[in-house]
């Protein structure tokens, strides 16, 4: 079997979203979406209400009356932290199997992801774009493709292609030369396999093709944003010598400027150190 074949089969198989996370995506997609609604759907999985109640009822928050009810936990984390650890929690699994490779590991690849999830969504909020939870989505699940290749990548060949390639050659050209394709169209070939909404899967699949972010829609170019944003602070695995400022036609689609950046690398740090218990960001591997 050829090792594109493989990669195929690989991204074709991946576990879909469990139907909560699948169901919560089609709620936010509302920007007047109901907490009832969100309560009724996060009640029908015994494992996430068994976490968020115990988040709730940890030190973290300090209450002084238990919580025990879904609702009241909402009342008390709000919709905006809800969705993330329902998001979380439900894409959290597919990183536990993560070997080491060139990739990252496990926890550099989670780190990662949470922290473009935190940019796209800031960006996506300081642009009025209209759905910020599905640009919290659209970074939670970029790395669904190295995630994939991880897998059944010859990492030792891969690690030498990149140590001899063109110094301005990107990340992703390497990808398509040794393996038929990059991490990003992987990606998308994952999130078209769980029937993702299409603007969620274009993100994930062109957010690296500069062709395509500028003609693509607002998504792609948040998650691009985002993605270069959170490189460039050296969060993940990056190639030093790679420029990681995001595209201007991306920046100017969205009319963003270097403040704008400025403003996103300060919102990622803050948020990675507010999130660190809440998003379990060192415990990946042992979730």
């Amino acid at each position: 079997m050829s090792q594109l074949v493989q990669i195929m089969r690989t991204l074709r198989t991946m576990p879909p979203l469990p139907n909560v996370a699948q169901r919560v995506l089609q709620i936010v997609r509302d920007p007047e979406y109901s907490m009832d609604t969100l309560v009724q759907v996060v009640r029908t999985d015994p494992a996430l209400t068994t976490r968020i109640l115990k988040l709730c009822n940890s030190s973290l928050y300090g209450l002084a009356q238990e919580i025990s009810t879904v609702a009241t936990a909402v009342a008390y984390l709000g919709s905006r932290n809800m969705v993330k650890l329902v998001l979380v929690s439900c894409t959290a699994s597919y990183f536990k199997a993560v070997k080491t490779t060139s990739f990252g590991s496990a926890a550099e690849l989670w780190k990662h992801t949470i922290a473009g999830a935190a940019a796209c969504q800031f960006l996506a909020e300081r642009c009025n774009y209209q759905q910020p939870s599905t640009a919290f989505t659209a970074g939670i699940v970029h790395n669904v493709g190295k995630i994939a290749l991880s897998q059944v990548v010859d990492d030792a060949a891969f690690a030498a292609a990149l140590a001899t390639r063109s110094h301005t050659a990107p990340y992703v050209e390497v990808e398509r030369k040794l393996l038929g394709l990059d991490h990003a169209t992987a990606g998308g070939i994952v999130t078209e396999s769980w029937n993702l909404p299409s603007d969620l899967r274009r993100a994930v699949r062109n957010h690296h093709d500069p062709a395509l972010i500028e003609s693509d829609g607002d998504l792609t170019a948040l998650l691009h944003i985002a993605d270069h944003a959170v490189l460039g602070m050296g969060i993940g695995v990056g190639i030093p010598d790679l420029d990681y400022r995001p595209l201007p036609e991306a920046l100017g689609k969205l009319q963003l400027s270097e403040a704008d950046l400025v403003a996103v690398r300060e919102h990622v740090a803050a948020e990675l150190v507010r999130s660190a218990e809440l998003l379990n960001l060192n415990g990946i591997v042992g979730r």
